[in-house]
Order: structure tokens, then sequence, then C-alpha cells
């Protein structure tokens, strides 16, 4: 009979103490398949910290799952031969997908191996043309919901592009949808010239959006049944909370935007790069302040912008993750041994509006500016990701806990 490991004959509080440091489930687990006495020392160890989000990793037919709490270590992969294209997520691990330009849906990844699946619009009608023969064809760009999409009454919002006019260029547009609706509402209001860069639903029931000259569309629907038409129609409450321009004359090329409820605050994230062909080298984080008094102009018109944006120092004990229509805040104290920073993955493709459209030979996801920015002198951008080429159907992607 072979001598038993003398790592069978650690005491539990030794077994515990090391699960300390392990603070992912996955490695738990196969912690606890070494043998009884390690077990024993789980039972008795404190719970891991809260999970954090997973990075999906894709390659041409086949995706990897990346773990932070297990040092970006590889627990799972399976294989993708319908060519999907991952839009983002929302929190219970649900994920947007489409077939490219068709096909949305919001597919939950439950526990025991189930799947439940929401069917998403894949065609949208202008708010101010509510009729059959003015709906278009649409590409979901990313989306935040209201709730969890099991909730009656769920609200989506969208960043959407679609073509108004056959021979016009396409144009990314907001919209909202009700999850098991099959059209969705474009609401962008007629006088923003803005494009749209992300989308966060807050408390107090607005979707807010956030505009590429860095201002707010706060936006509000309620959806209506109009006589027979079959068609649903949207009633929008809705504001642009124009922020006073702030000094970018240091920013270098803004690689992208983001917005980011933290600690019951809206925050601001701007990745940064040298230029547009070179990956991301930093982030400024910013907190909105206001309203604001509006000025007297002389002629007794009230002018101004009510909100401005503050740069933060630092970021305070946070661990960000950074996506559209997903960015998450995490408190570093959760989790020991973790310091401060953003998590960002290549989210590059949301300025290529033609992409999903080209065959599969074609098609080259950017998947390699993937890392943590930290605050500090550079260099300051880790990419300790496993390394990625291009992918023929999808950029990576942030599966939320």
């Amino acid at each position: 009979m072979a001598a038993p490991s003398p790592w069978a004959n650690l005491s539990p509080d030794q077994v515990s103490e090391i699960a300390r440091r392990v603070p992912c489930e996955w490695d738990r687990a196969h912690m606890a398949f070494v043998c009884r006495s390690w077990r024993a020392g789980l039972a008795a160890s404190p719970p891991p910290p809260p999970p954090l989000p997973r990075l999906l990793l894709p390659s041409d037919d086949f995706t990897r799952v990346s773990c932070i709490l297990s040092g970006c270590s590889i627990h799972e992969g399976y294989d993708d031969p319908f060519g999907l294209r991952y839009l983002g997520s929302c929190d219970g691990g649900y994920l947007f997908l489409a077939k490219q330009s068709r096909r949305h849906r919001l597919m939950g990844l439950l526990q025991g191996g189930g799947r439940h699946i929401h069917l998403l619009p894949d065609v949208v009608c202008p708010r101010y043309q509510p009729s059959v023969q003015h709906v278009h064809s649409m590409v979901i760009l990313a989306a935040a919901l209201s709730s969890a999409p099991d909730v009656p009454g769920c609200l989506a919002a969208g960043i959407v592009t679609y073509q108004r006019d056959v021979d016009g260029p396409r144009q990314r547009r907001c919209a909202f949808w009700r999850i098991g609706d099959g059209v969705a509402f474009d609401t962008k209001p007629l006088y923003m010239t803005e494009h749209v860069e992300d989308v966060v639903y807050r408390d107090d029931g607005f979707f807010h959006f956030l505009t590429d000259e860095e201002h707010i569309l706060a936006s509000a629907p309620t959806f209506f049944q109009d006589g027979d038409e079959p068609l649903r129609g949207v009633s929008l409450s809705s504001t642009l909370r124009r922020c006073v321009p702030r000094d970018t004359s240091r920013d270098g090329f803004v690689r992208a935007r983001y917005l980011l409820e933290s600690r019951g605050e809206l925050l601001m994230i701007v990745r940064f790069a040298p230029d547009p062909d070179s990956p991301t080298s930093g982030f400024k984080v910013f907190s909105r302040i206001g309203p604001l008094a509006l000025e007297d102009d002389g002629s007794g018109a009230m002018v101004g912008h009510p909100y401005i944006w503050n740069e933060l120092d630092s970021l305070g004990g946070r661990m960000l993750f950074v996506g559209r229509g997903c960015s998450r805040s995490y408190e570093t104290a959760d989790y020991p041994g973790f310091k401060d920073g953003i998590y960002f993955s290549d989210d590059r493709s949301f300025y290529d509006e033609q992409i999903m459209f080209r065959g599969v030979d074609e098609r080259q996801y950017p998947c390699s500016d993937t890392g943590k920015w930290t605050q500090g002198p550079p260099p300051n951008v880790e990419r300790f990701f496993p390394e990625q080429g291009p992918s023929n159907h999808s950029s990576p992607a942030w599966l939320l806990p």
C-alpha cells in the first residue's frame, strides 16, 4: 500500500489557512477532491469572496473562459461553431448574443448546465414614424436591462445601428424594447447629434446614455398599445444633461468612454491610447458634479451647463471592470491580495459597424488589447490574460456573476 501523501496530514486549520489564499470557488472545488481531510478543512474555512466577472476569450470556433480570481487562468472552454457575436452581459450570468447581424438573444448560463434564452428584436421602428412600413433591420451593439430579465416589465435599452434609407449611411441610435417584444423603438431625440458611447440603468428609473461629447441623455420609456396596431408605441421622458467641456489637451487619442455607477454616483471612465493604431496606455476616471445653477445671459434667458466632470485623484479602493452596458465596480477590500485597478477588454470593433456583415474569412475582431491598468508611473498596463489573436466571430466580453 502506498504511503499517504504528507499533504493529507495537514490539519483542518492549515487547510483553512491555505483556502484563505484561494479566492476562486472553482479552485476550492478542486481542492476538495484531494482527500477527506482537505474537504473537512474547506468546510470549516471562511467563504470565498464574492465572484468577479470572468472574461470570454473567443478564437475561431472556440471560446475560453478566463478567471480573474484564479490569476486569469483558463477554467473552461466551449465550441462555438455558429460564430456568435458577444454584445455584453448582465447580472446573473446572462449574455447578449447575435448571429452576427441577426437573431439577437439574451442567454442565461444557469446552474446545472441549463440555458434560458430570451429572444431580442431584430427590427427597429423610429418613434416618430410608428407603423409597420417604417420598420428597419437593426444590429444591437450594446444593451442594458432595468432588472433581471425574468422580472415582469423588464425594459432594455440598447445602442443600435441601422439604415433609415436604403442607400444612406448606417446610424448609431438609442433604442428601447421590453423583454419579449419583437420590435425596438428608436428613441434618440431629433435635436441630439452626438454619437452614443455607452448606456447604464440607474435606480432612479432612467437609462443614462453617454455621448462622445461627454453629455448624459437620461431617458425613461413608457410602452403602450395604439388601438389595433400590432406594434407598441413608446412615450419618453428624456432630458439631455449637458456637462461643462473639460480640458482634453493632454488626453491623447480617446479609445473609448464608459459609464459606471459606483457607491451611488455616476462615473465616466475614459480610455486612452497614443494613437488609433496603438494599444491602450491609460485611463482617467471622472465623477459627475451637479446640477449647478444656470447663469443669466443678460437677456433674462438662463444658459449654461448644469454638470461638470471632476477627475478623481485615485480609485479609492475600487476595482473597475469596463465594458459597454456592463461596467461594474467592486470594493478592493473584499478581495485580499488584490489592488485597485481597471480591467478592460478589446472592444475596438464597437466602432466598426460593417464588420458583422463580412464573410467569415474576412471578419477580424481584434482581441489583443486586453488587460489591467493601475495608477502610478508607466508602465502601468499589464496584459496578463492569455495571448489572443483575432477572432472571426466576436471580440472578448465580460460574463457578469
